[in-house]
């Protein structure tokens, strides 16, 4: 069989003399052709998802069966539903090329019931005198992959139980044929499984690895889920919820195995709508409160707290203001600053900290925070009490179940995101439902070490989990019972010095 840089497919005569054959053009992409073509032994496709990886492997498995007559390619697949999508996509290349004339092609389901480990479905090729070539679908498994002689197809590796046990059974049998040859293919699950250890930069395989963000570089499109216009990767992955699991299953990363320390589930049971005007009780600004986020705080029966995550350049100052209603928290309002000179910041503290409703907070004086602390707490009123000074690398005392202070000591990071997190587990705490705060709810992470198990967040373009410490922040300035801070109950109607429909409806700070 000669097959052109085009796809078209004719025969040689060793076997294909008395029939004739048409072919049809296959477009291939760039890299499809490079794996397509490719006579590496063992070639690891690290593509992202939905980038042609079953079309691909099945018709490589097509041509390495017309090419070799009486040829055996096992395909060991993680779930029967990938296995029939294998088998459609080599039945829909023979189908494209006309590689094969119908009635010499069969198509088998010898599976028992719907389980996986009964699996097994194939495509047989006859090319008379009792030679046939076999594309053979199997459940992956240690033992499966003992059993084959030919060429194998390790479909979406990473999601196979035993990677390393599969691997293990089926090197040696290609390795010791050098005309058999193996193709790996899967998108990431984490770091530990034998795909990781193929498809990592630093192993020694072949590995052809394409992101989503490059293959629409060569013309493959995405489309908005709701809307379905077409959309550039950048704006996909701002779409999606979980930036971790998008990198890996389409930018060709790999997650570490740590679970997000606030689960998709907690977070959702928590949010509520802040967009309806009509029903708003949550202002999210930006840079600066606006009029009617300060009147509406304000006019809360408090006590409002607070907790302030401090920035300047790479990440952002953000504050989260609350009150407590019969129990639970609801955050009332969110201010993000970025690129804010100190004096500007400290501004909108005034404006908060200056209500009569003022009941506490805690502010982060790690690094440029120390400053600003200072300052704030030398407001008329505030103190060092009512605006708590947090270090986020010092060390304090644990507390058992009754909230009595242990002999040992935690972080001062740790021990804020578990009680952040008891507040989740308790349906304690309502949020806005808002993406960008969501994501950064994400990011802080289980993260197991020797040591035990630390709480750490990644730093990506959109900061370093801003919002989950402002968060943290203020459950900790809540901890504190309300009598041991003095406020006073807020008036239904603004006070005056603090709001004015003076200078752009803006807030008159105190000098």
């Amino acid at each position: 069989m000669i097959i052109d840089p085009y796809g078209r497919v004719t025969f040689s005569p060793g076997y294909t003399e008395s029939e004739e054959y048409r072919t049809r053009l296959v477009k291939w992409r760039s890299y499809q052709e490079v794996v397509f073509f490719s006579n590496a032994g063992v070639l690891v496709l690290h593509w992202g998802r939905r980038l042609g990886k079953s079309f691909t492997l099945g018709a490589w498995a097509v041509k390495r069966c017309l090419e070799n007559p009486g040829r055996l390619v096992t395909v060991l697949s993680n779930s029967k539903q990938n296995g029939i999508e294998f088998i459609g996509a080599a039945a829909k290349y023979a189908e494209l090329t006309n590689a094969v004339l119908a009635s010499k092609a069969e198509f088998k389901d010898e599976s028992d019931g719907d389980l996986v480990e009964n699996m097994r479905m194939e495509i047989r090729f006859n090319f008379g005198d009792g030679i046939v070539s076999r594309i053979l679908v199997l459940a992956a498994n240690p033992r499966t992959a003992r059993g084959f002689g030919g060429d194998l197809i390790l479909d979406e590796f990473a999601f196979q139980e035993d990677s390393e046990a599969i691997w293990d059974a089926a090197a040696p049998i290609f390795s010791e044929n050098k005309d058999y040859a193996c193709r790996v293919a899967s998108t990431g699950n984490g770091r530990f499984n034998m795909f990781y250890k193929m498809a990592n930069p630093g192993s020694d395989f072949l590995v052809s690895r394409i992101r989503r963000s490059e293959a629409y570089r060569m013309g493959v499109p995405i489309y908005h889920p709701v809307t379905r216009r077409e959309i550039t990767p950048d704006e996909a992955r701002a779409e999606s919820m979980d930036k971790a699991s998008y990198d890996q299953n389409y930018e060709c990363s790999f997650c570490d195995d740590n679970a997000a320390l606030l689960t998709f589930d907690l977070i959702e049971k928590a949010e509520y709508l802040v967009n309806d005007d009509r029903t708003r009780e949550c202002f999210i600004c930006s840079q600066e409160w606006t009029f009617d986020a300060l009147k509406f705080m304000e006019n809360c029966r408090g006590p409002m707290c607070y907790g302030v995550d401090i920035g300047r350049n790479r990440d952002l100052t953000v504050i989260v203001a609350a009150e407590k209603v019969g129990g639970c928290i609801f955050v009332r309002g969110v201010l993000r600053m970025a690129n804010m000179r100190g004096q500007s910041q400290l501004k909108e503290f005034r404006a908060v900290f200056g209500m009569r409703n003022f009941g506490r907070a805690c502010l982060d004086r790690t690094g440029i925070g120390q400053f600003l602390v200072e300052f704030a707490q030398d407001l008329p009123g505030v103190g060092q009490h009512r605006a708590e000074a947090v270090h986020f690398a010092s060390r304090e005392p644990r507390e058992n179940k009754d909230g009595l202070e242990r002999e040992d000591t935690g972080l001062v990071t740790e021990l804020m995101a578990m009680d952040l997190l008891r507040v989740f587990e308790g349906t304690g705490i309502k949020i806005p439902n808002e993406r960008e705060f969501r994501d950064s709810l994400r990011k802080p992470e289980r993260i197991a070490t020797s040591n035990g198990v630390k709480i750490a967040a990644t730093r990506d373009e959109a900061g370093h989990a801003d919002e989950f410490w402002a968060l943290a922040l203020l459950v900790r300035a809540m901890k504190v019972r309300e009598s041991q801070f003095a406020y006073e109950a807020p008036v239904r109607e603004p006070s005056t010095p603090f709001l004015s429909d003076r200078h752009d409806r803006r807030l008159i700070a105190l000098v």
